[in-house]
């Protein structure tokens, strides 16, 4: 799959000739392949989640009767048994998007972009810190959403500045040593996960 994958990849930027844009011709493909996968996973995490409502009802209705609660709560997962097909979606996925990296990772090249006008070299860091800081800000941009309400009904927390933490660690930890077109690739990746959960889907 790598190899269909670089294959692919290679197609794009010697029709592009720029690298910055065929890694998000390239994102976008891949992502656009994996759409009907994405969209089952949101309507599962969306069952999963009125589930959990459910469930939680149920536990203090009958908090006080242990059988007639496990009786309901088999009854609760027979009435809905596609509930934790989400999360086998994200796993079957997973393949799909390490070969995606590999073959990106394996066709960096020395060579500028007119995406990123301050980077002369796209196989070098970002001498200025600009990528690890639109990571941040792509990373929390679902969250941002949700908290404004862009996203509704949505499994994303809310934005809290302790949820931004981890993404600042992998920005300075990572980001800032790693090449530049590889911070491209996850903020492109970022962005268009987020135009994902912009789309309404019905359960």
């Amino acid at each position: 799959m790598t190899n269909i994958f670089s294959q692919l990849f290679n197609v794009i930027f010697n029709f592009t000739n720029d690298y910055g844009i065929a890694i998000i011709v390239f994102t976008i493909l891949v992502k656009l392949a994996l759409l009907p996968l994405n969209i089952k996973q949101k309507k599962s995490m969306k069952v999963q989640q009125k589930l959990s409502l459910e469930m939680n009802v149920l536990k203090e209705k009958y908090k006080d009767d242990q059988e007639k609660l496990n009786e309901e709560m088999v009854n609760l997962y027979k009435e809905n048994p596609g509930s934790g097909i989400g999360f086998l979606l994200l796993f079957a996925q997973m393949p799909i998007l390490i070969a995606m990296y590999k073959a990106f990772s394996n066709n960096i090249v020395n060579s500028p972009t007119i995406i990123l006008p301050w980077i002369n070299n796209l196989s070098k860091p970002d001498p200025y810190f600009l990528i690890p800081i639109i990571y941040i800000v792509s990373q929390a941009l679902p969250s941002l959403l949700v908290t404004i309400g862009a996203i509704k009904n949505s499994t994303i927390p809310k934005f809290s500045i302790t949820m931004l933490i981890p993404t600042c660690i992998i920005a300075i930890l990572i980001l800032t040593k790693s090449p530049a077109a590889l911070g491209l690739y996850f903020i492109i990746s970022n962005i268009i996960s987020t135009i994902e959960q912009l789309i309404p889907v019905s359960e």
